[in-house]
């Protein structure tokens, strides 16, 4: 039986305990002046996990204690094992070491306490390490080689489950899943995995993801359970934890605090005892799922014991969550499927059907890639489509560097856009959310599909599949089924991928190319979408819009666009990738520029182009503008507003305009010093999280730093910038 199957065995008759805190108990150790020695006889007092080489009997009194208590699972002190946290002491060529010895310890004293009916576990504890690889510390790779080497030791130190504890970064979770994943498929074992993460008082974990984000970044991962440590204290978790509750559907971790520290003469403090501890975590029980408890900072022996013996009679409650087939960026869920329809994807991001993104490609401006996501945000697109390959250009290294920023910086959920299959995988490591994978296909058989199909695998990405085989693109209703048919087949039987997370683009010719061909392309499409949705209601479907109307003059491409989509989203499409600004309401439009869209489209003759283009020919659109209201602000409100955005391409020409109306320090020290505040407090009630706070800060410099000359002498930049 593997350890997966015995402790879901045992979570049928109990809830099984976690210890408590090592560091709590590492304090009160008497740790002689030696054992804080490295090799080379350098004292790096602070690095705890150095202890297990040089006084192993010392930790092995801290896990006996809790093993004494009667816990189930007794944490390895490799916290900070991982290279990176290592290498500040000196020692990153001592984390293969540091982790298996202190897994020995562990395992030594399980194995002195295990009986058949209550064996006891290795937790092999991983932290967060001090990086995180959304704001752009450490890279993936770097990451995902680190902590498989500490997994390999503590596997071969004999860890029986892994713990990503205190998480603060789903791309760091990511990376720390795929490097334990590793280490057990190099050492042949299965050793399976927890994942808790850290939510702060602000309501999400520090790079700003919260519970419900991610319930749907994790979802797709094959872990043993998820929940909370650290941070807070039991009260600040339980409403964290309803929502786990509600939305997860394996089991539920809790190891909480002994309650909010506090600062007690420069010393941190931690003020529940155990019987108050046990109270709180016994609330827990009542919570479908929850299936582990134990102790974090602050916690003692003593506290686990009293949890233990208040919950070893207690049988926990099924986990009975689920949660809609969803994407997510860092900081937010969105549902596939939209009500009303369609989930709308922005195209503008993309070097080969926009000219400007390219230009910024080509001239290596990423930050001013920036600036076309941002405007998609503001014409209110769900999520983003990012495609930068075209021929000449290293795609690999310009997807690293436009999605670093896009994850980071763009609140929408990304769509990495790649023919390469190396330039995806770069793209995905660099998102910490729940991408959507644009594209798969047969075109070049069934190898570069498996490729595609094991990244959204393990990635946790949802996929976008065009009805593409080796023959070409499907032109009629049956060879689009019949190729979407063989791709869902391959992605969901061959594969594992839940087809909740396909959308399937059945692609469309341009009815305005006079070829008598695609004369009827727009029938064939859309005939195809209202089988799919017969045969597979859990998929999705999505199109390219404008390629329907794909060489005709801009202002009747809006038309034929946006009465096709009408037409499309009737015939049950749930998303469809546009530029959001360009779709013209059906209430906008004369019944005689619908009736001519429509025949066009449906029912062509000869002459059905020509009377579309002559109809067309001296139609314009007025542009609402997704920014009015941003327009008819002031200046001092619109200085104000771009400061909250982060928008800093804007705020350097606008600032250039408003000093001639108002005085460069009043804009330094009233409007922008005034917004900053506002920044901070929304920061602080968790209404704004830290990457759009250091935007906005990155914003701030920028525009202290372009005013500076016109600013009076005491005024200059060094001194503005000290209210940063």
């Amino acid at each position: 039986m593997t350890n997966t199957e015995t402790i879901k065995q045992l979570l049928e008759e109990r809830i099984l305990v976690i210890d408590g805190a090592t560091g709590t108990q590492i304090q009160n150790l008497d740790i002689p002046k030696e054992a804080w020695l490295d090799n080379n006889g350098i004292d790096q007092e602070g690095c705890n996990e150095l202890l297990n080489a040089t006084a192993p009997h010392l930790m092995k009194e801290v896990h006996n204690a809790y093993a004494k208590a009667g816990a189930d699972f007794i944490k390895t002190n490799t916290f900070g094992t991982m290279p990176w946290v290592l290498d500040e002491y000196g020692m990153g060529s001592r984390c293969y070491e540091l982790s298996k010895k202190g897994a020995e310890i562990v395992k030594e004293v399980c194995d002195a306490y295990a009986t058949p009916e209550a064996p006891r576990f290795v937790l092999g504890s991983i932290g967060p390490g001090t990086k995180l690889p959304s704001l752009g510390h450490i890279h993936y790779d770097e990451m995902f080689e680190g902590y498989k080497e500490t997994a390999l030791g503590l596997i071969d130190g004999g860890c029986d489950v892994f713990l990503l504890e205190t998480c603060q970064d789903p791309l760091q979770i990511k990376a720390a899943l795929h490097g334990c994943e590793a280490a057990s498929t190099e050492r042949q074992v299965e050793v399976p995995i927890m994942v808790s993460v850290t939510i702060e008082l602000s309501g999400s974990m520090l790079i700003g993801t919260d519970a419900t984000t991610i319930v749907t970044i994790l979802e797709p991962f094959d872990i043993l359970s998820l929940g909370f440590n650290c941070g807070t204290g039991p009260d600040q978790v339980k409403k964290h934890l309803k929502t786990l509750s509600e939305l997860c559907s394996i089991p539920i971790s809790v190891h909480a605090n002994a309650g909010l520290p506090q600062n007690r003469g420069g010393y941190t403090y931690y003020p529940m005892g155990p019987r108050e501890f046990t109270e709180k975590q016994l609330e827990f029980t009542e919570f479908n799922g929850v299936s582990f408890l134990g102790g974090c900072c602050g916690t003692t022996p003593q506290h686990i014991h009293a949890l233990k013996k208040a919950v070893e009679v207690i049988k926990p409650k099924k986990p009975t969550g689920s949660i809609e087939p969803s994407i997510a960026s860092l900081f937010n869920t969105t549902e596939l499927f939209q009500e009303p329809a369609p989930l709308l994807i922005g195209e503008r991001s993309n070097s080969t059907g926009s000219k400007a993104f390219r230009e910024l490609i080509i001239a290596s401006d990423y930050e001013g890639t920036l600036t076309v996501g941002q405007a998609q945000v503001r014409d209110g697109a769900h999520l983003l489509d990012v495609n930068v390959e075209f021929a000449g250009r290293d795609g690999a290294k310009d997807m690293r560097a436009v999605m670093e920023l896009y994850n980071q910086k763009i609140p929408l959920p990304l769509m990495p856009d790649a023919t390469r299959v190396n330039t995806m995988e770069e793209a995905l490591k660099c998102i910490g959310g729940k991408p959507i994978i644009n594209s798969v296909n047969l075109e070049d058989g069934e190898e570069k599909l498996d490729a595609i199909c094991q990244l959204a695998k393990k990635y946790g990405a949802a996929l976008v599949c065009l009805t593409i085989d080796e023959v070409g693109m499907a032109k009629t209703t049956e060879t689009k089924l019949a190729q979407a048919e063989r791709i869902y087949d391959l992605a969901v039987n061959r594969h594992g991928i839940d087809p909740r997370n396909l959308i399937f683009d059945m692609l469309t010719f341009t009815v305005g190319s006079g070829d008598l061909e695609y004369r009827d392309a727009a029938i064939q499409t859309l005939e195809a979408i209202r089988e799919l949705h017969k045969r597979h209601p859990e998929v999705g479907s999505t199109l390219g819009l404008s390629n329907i109307s794909f060489g005709l003059a801009m202002n009747a491409r809006r038309f034929l666009n946006s009465v096709f989509l009408h037409h499309c989203l009737e015939a049950g499409m749930t998303s469809v990738i546009i530029n959001v600004k360009h779709i013209v309401p059906m209430a906008k439009m004369s019944d005689e520029d619908r009736a001519i869209c429509e025949e066009l489209l449906f029912t062509p003759d000869d002459n059905s182009l020509f009377k579309f283009i002559e109809h067309f020919s001296d139609k314009t659109i007025e542009d609402d503008g997704a920014d009015e209201a941003y327009e008819a602000m002031s200046s001092e409100e619109k200085i104000a507003k771009l400061l909250l955005d982060g928008d800093k391409e804007r705020m350097i020409p606008l600032v250039e305009e408003a000093r001639h109306e108002i005085e460069a320090d009043r804009i330094v020290n009233e409007i922008l010093i005034d917004a900053m505040k506002v920044v901070g407090e929304l920061f602080g009630s968790g209404q704004m999280q830290l990457p759009f706070v250091l935007q906005s800060a990155e914003t701030m410099k920028a525009t202290v730093d372009y005013l500076n000359p016109y600013l009076t002498k005491q005024e200059k930049a060094t001194d503005a910038r000290a209210h940063l």
